[in-house]
């Protein structure tokens, strides 16, 4: 196994930190831009109009609070790896991910081939 230096761990490890609170901040902003948030006073007898554009918000926010979860969890999945001297392994066939790879999507955890097949398995099942 190929261990990564730190002068190039170091700067991800910051990165993605940074990352990480950024999410969290945006979180906490979706939450609070939610129409269905209490707090923001939603109203029973509100038009039908209005109730169909709360509902469209609150499915847009949410969306993007699931896509800011989803986000989080690999960025804390790939710190665990920095943390314990897997980062850059493929979790299913353990082989060394492509240091392209790593550089365009540095949450990456299957090299290529284990992503194409993990990609096919998905379309067969849909």
């Amino acid at each position: 196994m190929i261990n990564f230096p730190s002068k190039i761990l170091e700067p991800l490890k910051n990165f993605l930190l940074s990352e990480e609170e950024r999410l969290i901040r945006t979180k906490k902003r979706l939450e609070s831009e939610d129409p269905y948030n209490e707090t923001l006073g939603r109203h029973d007898d509100v038009a039908i109009g209005s109730e169909v554009m709360e509902q469209v918000n609150h499915d847009e926010v949410e969306a993007e609070k699931n896509e800011a979860s989803r986000m989080l969890i690999k960025i804390k999945k790939t710190l665990a790896r920095i943390r314990i001297g897997r980062y850059g392994v493929c979790e299913e066939c353990g082989k060394m991910i492509d240091t392209d790879r790593l550089a365009i999507t540095p949450t990456a955890e299957l090299c290529v081939d284990c992503e194409r097949k993990a990609e096919k398995s998905k379309k067969k099942q849909s």
